[in-house]
């Protein structure tokens, strides 16, 4: 009987049989600006997006603390909203017209100081430029709940929160380097736009792999590891395969 974690000879003629829709370019960097968010800028967001619709701009208000004995707070509250305008930028790659494009946007597009008697209140404006990556978003909100900082680990975690129910996955190291946006980049046409960095295995498991897994090993609500390591000819990689596990909560396991 062969170990969990002994490699494997793959036939000349196997195919694995792995491909799954992956984010485009474009998809994958909406969703790294918005998980790269601190916690509280990420909550305000989402629920900016939570209202965003056709006929619904996105809009939330916020009351002000005011008064001298809530100083500390009314700073906690407007800090997160400064840094969302003054530092934090919804940044994205796409392709058009055979060219990789870098784009930079405001996550905000307004914000309206409103006073009425004592009252004070912030109302806050979703970009209303940006309906599509709004509508992107959305659909990935339950996915982006962890914040790790680099965009590999950010990469393979969205990929192995989406098949946590199946608990094990296996893929060729094409599709391992799709998840980790280490493929070439083609246009429409199939023109090539950009060349995949790390061109070898053993840089792809050192500078990608390796760090994103200890990152989310360490900071994310789920385990992934390596169980299955699949060779073909000179022994060369072909595919892996992951155990996707979830974390007990740190309160259940303090209790046992």
């Amino acid at each position: 009987m062969k170990r969990k974690d002994q490699t494997t000879e793959v036939p000349k003629t196997g195919t694995l049989l792995d491909w799954e829709p992956l984010p485009t370019v474009e998809e994958q960097g909406i969703l790294e600006s918005f998980t790269k968010l601190p916690q509280t800028e990420r909550e305000i967001i989402r629920q900016l997006v939570e209202k965003f619709g056709p006929k619904h701009p996105g809009i939330i208000r916020f009351p002000i603390p005011f008064g001298s004995a809530q100083h500390n707070e009314r700073r906690k509250f407007l800090l997160p909203i400064y840094r969302l305008i003054r530092y934090h930028r919804l940044a994205f790659d796409s392709i058009a017209e055979g060219a990789l494009r870098w784009t930079y946007l405001p996550w905000l597009e307004s914000i309206t100081h409103i006073k009425t008697g004592e009252k004070e209140e912030l109302e806050l404006k979703l970009n209303s430029n940006c309906e599509e990556i709004w509508r992107t978003l959305r659909e990935h909100l339950d996915e982006s709940g962890v914040r790790l900082k680099s965009q590999y680990s950010v990469r393979l975690y969205q990929w192995a929160k989406h098949h946590l129910a199946v608990g094990y996955r296996r893929v060729s190291l094409a599709t391992l380097r799709k998840v980790l946006g280490l493929e070439d980049i083609r246009d429409s046409s199939g023109k090539l736009v950009q060349e995949a960095p790390l061109e070898s295995w053993a840089a792809v498991k050192q500078r990608a792999l390796d760090h994103a897994l200890r990152e989310i090993n360490e900071h994310s609500d789920i385990s992934l590891q390596v169980e299955f390591t699949g060779r073909g000819t000179y022994r060369k990689v072909q595919s892996l395969g992951f155990r996707i596990t979830a974390k007990q909560p740190k309160d259940k396991r303090a209790s046992r």
